[in-house]
């Protein structure tokens, strides 16, 4: 079970931000992508895209997306390291690869940054290792 899930990409100058959008989308259909205006540490211009869903139906369906596409087993082999203190699952999803449609597990920096609370009782890392391997085994 997650309270949320949290995607994150930056648009950089070169980017064409509506396909970054669509790179988003192809991950989460529900929910309204943020836009938030900052620089690069060299003044550059970037557009960090934020879009959150809470609804127990959408985190479902985002799930039920990766499963499909097949990073779950890949997912559950190091869900161990993905899971930090505060009980948040942390993936990085290839941006490329999203646009064109497909959900692969990043390998370079270019990517949808997820960020997965789950909602583990009580709040421990290893009761949250527990609780997101027994919900993604059952997705």
């Amino acid at each position: 079970m997650f309270h949320s899930v949290e995607f994150r990409a930056h648009v950089h100058a070169t980017e064409d931000e509506m396909r970054v959008e669509r790179a988003m989308r192809a991950l989460s259909m529900d929910g309204t992508i943020e836009t938030e205006k900052t620089e690069g540490h060299h003044g550059n211009p970037i557009l960090l895209k934020r879009l959150r869903v809470q609804k127990d139906d959408a985190i479902a369906a985002f799930w039920r997306r990766v499963k499909e596409a097949g990073p779950v087993e890949k997912i559950l082999e190091e869900l161990d390291a993905r899971i930090d203190e505060d009980a948040v699952l942390h993936l990085r999803f290839d941006k490329q690869a999203a646009f064109r449609g497909s959900i692969e597990l990043a390998t370079a920096d270019d990517v949808i940054a997820v960020r997965a609370k789950i909602a583990a009782h009580p709040a421990k890392r290893t009761v949250a290792v527990r609780v997101a391997r027994e919900y993604l085994r059952r997705v």
